[in-house]
């Protein structure tokens, strides 16, 4: 039987390209921003600080300036969460210490004084509520999401009771009941009564101490018309309070009794919009209530008198009261936290992060158009606050500078189910020195007719803002595609505007203004229009002397000169497509990078070529003069991550890469002074969907390690001494200011007692040198009036020299001072004719000496050859023979 043969082949070794690594490193060096009123904040003992979640940190703020002064869990590296955090509570057995609970399944304890994480619990699900009782402090109750994708009717959140039992080797969870849409929980201050609010139902359970699984036999239920949207039981009475989607409240009394015919039922009723927070004051007298009215209701529960807060700015999502009774701290939808001082009914503190993330969901109506600018003068950045206004935020110390209302508007509340169109700011410029803004809002509701306003602002050294100057109604005709100043003009100031009309303007400030206005009243007008073709302008942008501008029509790049508004050149793109985004790089770069809808080219205006490009889908494009170099993001439509690259318009080759864990919504370059190398240095900016504005600095790979592995070092040698007594109860803070305490008194007494000895030494020697008189002692033992004087006498005098000894002398200092001014302008004098003879050096021969010099060449060559001869006859030896060298 034939064998059959097989055919053997031998694989060739195919290299695989090896992975590009930049020659930089973008180093993320702090977070701004972010959502800080999404969930309710807590409180430390001593009513002195505020926990706040914001997305996978914790922010402790100060009450008493609002600033922040600590973050916890700020990188995972470190031991913090992965995912936003959802509920920060404090350990009810030690006050030092604060549990918190995050969408990555996880219950971390920390010891905030110190940044230290105690430990970590896995619930392996995401937690969306989690309360604690201060009687059962081995015991917290979570509301974890179960969504089931395939089956939308089932139930998708899960009640457990999560135990923290040191005994136990492991902790153990024990399961409550499933609910669907679980929105609110709450327990009572005893710990006895457990309540739950899903959809249109209330479930109450009796706490117990069983493991098993609870039956359902053991809850009871309260049906609502409304859907339930909060709970809250009161401190010490059998009742609780339930709002509901309609804005009413109701108070279900002698819930914990049997019978249901007991239960009585009594009705709050002002709010005309859902019910979002319900707090119970400590007394348990008075109701705090909120809701999207932004008024806090102060309901008095025996009478049913209210008092209102109102204007509070924004839909109030949650109200917490201070252990001091002393603040009511409100959360608003506008990302800021308010407290309201419970005495004045004032408002005394306020809190506020990036007003834009309010805008979560409504990106339709309020749009992130103006991106991130960075303002000139202070370096603050300035984005879409509120619809109608703009915000100006200081990344570096991450705290709110001010509001700017570009269109004044009353905050009306929606009415049923239609939302309002609010004006919105599209665009803003400002001018490099920071003296003028621009800024450019419209509102179109599709129904009456849009509006389109120019406003050009000036600063107010007095007032420290931008107050309006003047305002264009309907510079275009229709909406404006970009603005922007000339940074250098010798003409005075110039804006530039573009817009679908197919034109573009040239604005100047002018004083001739006609009869109409006042002699020496100035105002913003247009100077010139400048169109090409049948195209609309897009995007436009000034070189940065000024005397370039360049203007995207369509797929074409257009050069004008901007004071003779001609137009100087056309540069056609390779690419069909229609330019998004141009910009110059700064002198004394030559190049202008532009974007489109899938390419990035770079031109060298100096040959009118392109230098190089890119075929490259790009969301975000930032330039950074101070360093010529530019940087783009890509976003990731299916991982919800982003990309930043970092180019020098020279080379293709990247400078810098960097992969973003969430999507990028704007970038800016931040480019300011440092005080400490008198250098300006540049970071990138960028903003997330999280609402937090990343920071970031390109910096050479290697000097990036050296930097990390320093601070690393920095951070264990700086490392406090850990026991662990500390570890478990934490430090005590009262031991730490008694021992600074001690300090400061030892350090006092031993810089009094220093001061005495020299004050003491000081009067000795005063009295040993100064006292020869004597005077001092009992008059009846001092001597003769004539032997004193001469000795008294030389304490309060000084003793004349002969007048001819005097006069001598002084002849002779003033003879040794003429010599050595004589000295001094015969060095001078040298000097100066030393540097004559050097800079300026005879510019003829002479004869005489020319022939000498000749007649001495010709008779002395066989002399200096022999003296040549001698010396290196005398002058050899064995130590110079290279032969006979040590080398």
């Amino acid at each position: 039987m034939p064998t059959a043969t097989k055919k053997t082949t031998t694989a060739k070794t195919t290299e695989q390209p090896k992975k590009y690594v930049s020659p930089n490193q973008i180093v993320h060096t702090n977070t701004a921003g972010g959502n800080i009123s999404q969930y309710p904040v807590e409180f430390t003992k001593d009513s002195k600080y505020l926990f706040s979640a914001v997305g996978s940190n914790v922010k402790i703020y100060s009450m008493a300036t609002g600033a922040v002064v600590k973050v916890i869990s700020q990188s995972v590296a470190s031991g913090g969460h992965n995912n936003k955090i959802t509920c920060v509570v404090l350990n009810p057995k030690n006050p030092l210490q604060l549990y918190t609970a995050s969408l990555d399944g996880t219950i971390k304890l920390w010891d905030y004084n110190d940044d230290i994480l105690l430990k970590t619990y896995n619930v392996n699900a995401p937690i969306e509520h989690m309360v604690m009782s201060p009687k059962q402090t081995n015991h917290a109750y979570l509301v974890v999401n179960s969504n089931d994708e395939e089956d939308k009717t089932a139930d998708n959140t899960v009640v457990y009771r999560f135990s923290f039992d040191e005994e136990e080797q492991s902790t153990h969870m024990r399961r409550i009941c499933s609910l669907r849409d679980c929105t609110s929980i709450d327990i009572t201050e005893d710990g006895q009564w457990l309540a739950m609010g899903a959809r249109f139902k209330v479930y109450l359970w009796p706490v117990n101490n069983e493991s098993e699984d609870v039956p359902e036999t053991q809850f009871r239920q309260h049906i609502f018309v409304e859907q339930v949207t909060v709970l809250k039981f009161h401190p010490f009475k059998p009742t609780l309070s339930v709002g509901d989607r309609s804005g009413k409240i109701t108070h279900i009394a002698n819930y914990h009794l049997e019978d249901e015919k007991q239960h009585i039922r009594s009705i709050n009723h002002w709010h005309h919009l859902p019910v979002r927070c319900l707090t119970f004051m400590a007394d348990g007298s008075y109701l705090l209530s909120g809701g999207e009215e932004a008024v806090m209701v102060i309901w008095q529960l025996e009478t049913g008198h209210k008092q209102f807060l109102p204007r509070l700015g924004g839909s109030i999502a949650s109200i917490r009261i201070s252990p001091n009774h002393r603040f009511y701290c409100v959360g608003l939808d506008d990302n800021s936290i308010r407290l309201v001082n419970s005495i004045t009914q004032s408002i005394e503190q306020v809190i506020q992060g990036l007003q834009y993330a309010q805008a979560a969901g409504h990106h339709a109506n309020n749009p992130l158009s103006t991106g991130l600018i960075v303002e000139p003068r202070n370096h603050h950045v300035v984005l879409n606050g509120v619809q109608g206004s703009l915000q100006f935020y200081d990344a570096v110390a991450d705290s709110h500078v001010m509001d700017l209302e570009v269109v004044p508007m009353n905050r009306i509340v929606r009415s049923g189910e239609k939302e309002i169109v609010h004006a919105h700011v599209a665009h803003v410029a400002f001018l490099p020195t920071g003296e003028w803004m621009a800024t450019v809002d419209m509102r179109d509701d599709k129904i009456t007719t849009p509006e389109l306003f120019l406003k050009f602002w000036r600063w107010d050294p007095d007032t420290q803002a931008y107050k309006l100057h003047t305002r264009v109604d309907y510079p275009h005709s229709k909406p404006i595609t970009s603005l922007t100043f000339n940074p250098v003009s010798r003409q005075g100031p110039m804006a530039i505007t573009t817009s679908k009309d197919k034109t573009f303007k040239v604005w100047n400030l002018s004083t001739d203004l006609g009869r109409a206005y006042t002699n020496g009243e100035a105002a913003w007008i247009c100077r010139s229009v400048g169109v090409y073709r049948d195209s609309a302008p897009s995007a436009v942008s000034f070189s940065e002397d000024g005397s370039i501008l360049a203007v995207a029509f369509g797929q074409a790049i257009t050069i004008w000169d901007p004071y003779l508004n001609s137009i100087q050149a056309v540069l056609a793109q390779p690419n069909p497509e229609d330019i998004e985004q141009l910009n110059f790089l700064g002198d004394p770069s030559p190049f202008l990078v532009v974007k489109s809808k899938s390419h990035l080219y770079v031109w060298n205006l100096l040959t009118c070529k392109v230098w190089w490009s890119y075929k490259m889908t790009i969301d975000h494009l930032a330039v950074d003069t101070a360093s010529h170099q530019f940087a783009v993001v890509r976003n990731h439509a299916r991982t919800n991550q982003a990309r930043v690259t970092v180019f020098d318009p020279k080379t293709p080759t990247p400078l810098a890469l960097q992969h973003l864990d969430d999507t990028c919504l704007s970038i800016a370059w931040l480019s300011r002074e440092n005080s400490d190398t008198e250098q300006r240095t540049s970071t990138l900016l960028c903003l997330n969907n999280k609402y937090e504005i990343a920071l970031h600095v390109v910096k050479a790979r290697d000097t990036a390690l050296a930097v990390s592995k320093k601070e690393s070092q920095m951070l264990l040698d700086n490392a406090p001494e850990t026991n662990l007594l500390n570890d478990m109860y934490g430090k005590r803070e009262a031991e730490r200011e008694t021992d600074e305490q001690m300090r400061i008194r030892l350090k006092t007494a031993q810089a009094m007692r220093e001061e005495a000895m020299s004050a003491n030494k000081k009067t000795t020697r005063r009295r040993e040198d100064g006292d020869l008189s004597g005077l001092s002692a009992p008059s009846h033992v001092l001597p003769g009036v004539d032997s004193l004087f001469d000795s008294f006498m030389s304490t309060l005098m000084q003793l004349r020299l002969d007048p001819t000894e005097e006069l001598a002398d002084t002849q002779a200092m003033e003879l040794d001072e003429q010599d050595e001014q004589t000295q001094h302008q015969d060095e001078k004098e040298s000097l100066f004719f030393l540097q004559d003879n050097i800079t300026a050096p005879a510019q003829q021969d002479f004869p005489q000496l020319s022939s000498f010099f000749n007649q001495t060449l010709e008779q002395k060559p066989v002399v200096a050859k022999a003296i040549i001869q001698d010396s290196s006859s005398d002058e050899d030896s064995d130590e110079e023979d290279p032969s006979n060298i040590d080398w």
